[in-house]
């Protein structure tokens, strides 16, 4: 049977990046691990974001992940509130699940059928 298609729409804009993180990627100053995590780059269906500077962070391991989480929609105003009150006063939302994954606009496609 087929699967579903479950999609993060990411909003390119809204990754923070840490200082001078974009200058070592445009020096070509990455980890050891970071190519063969940008495998998972065919899953991107918005192609164009390719060229944006924060592109290449999304897949080095000690830039990303680490503090990316999901959270239930009507629970979002409280965890931004409890993360920054625990001194996190960079987090914020990045984007979104979607069942589907048709967007138009700014956000990225990372999708994946799902069995």
């Amino acid at each position: 049977s087929s699967g579903s298609v479950v999609a993060s729409l990411v909003e390119p804009a809204k990754i923070p990046t840490l200082v001078g993180a974009k200058d070592a990627v445009a020096s070509g100053i990455f980890s050891s691990i970071q190519p063969d995590n940008q495998r998972a780059a065919r899953a991107i269906k918005k192609h164009s974001f390719m060229k944006d500077p924060k592109y290449p962070l999304l897949f080095d391991p000690q830039t990303a992940g680490g503090l990316l989480a999901t959270v239930p929609q009507n629970r979002v105003s409280d965890c931004l509130r409890d993360l920054r009150e625990a001194g996190y006063d960079s987090a914020c939302v990045i984007g979104e699940i979607t069942a589907d994954g048709n967007h138009d606009g700014e956000l990225v496609t990372l999708g994946a059928p799902i069995q």
